[in-house]
């Protein structure tokens, strides 16, 4: 009898392709994080789509606000913030959420153990 082991083929990992509609942030986000943790379950897949639709919403949000301005003149000629920028902190808000939820270890590696030197 020759070796009996099972040998079970190599499966080679090929990421999903990022969901039609991403724009160019979210698309490189989708990238990056697929290069580096290779998510394939359909709940982290919904997670990193809002992720990166988040990037994409940020993106456009902050190309708005620095094109007008942080502040901008109601219609009494008083100074206001920009509306766009507590939409910006809340798609902050969705953007870590879906990050956290996602379960990623987004603490850098260190070198060896213990408290970090203070540096």
């Amino acid at each position: 009898m020759k070796n009996s082991l099972l040998k079970l083929p190599i499966r080679h990992f090929s990421p999903p392709r990022a969901p039609p509609g991403l724009g160019k942030p979210g698309r490189k986000l989708w990238r990056e994080i697929q290069r580096q943790y290779a998510i394939e379950d359909s709940g982290g897949l919904a997670h990193l789509t809002s992720t990166c639709q988040a990037a994409d919403d940020l993106a456009r949000m902050r190309g708005v606000v620095e094109r007008d301005g942080d502040t901008l003149l109601d219609r009494f000629g008083q100074v206001i913030g920009h509306p766009l920028l507590l939409a910006i902190a809340r798609t902050e808000s969705v953007k870590r959420l879906a990050l956290a939820a996602l379960c990623l270890d987004v603490e850098p590696l260190k070198d060896r153990v213990g408290r970090p030197s203070g540096k």
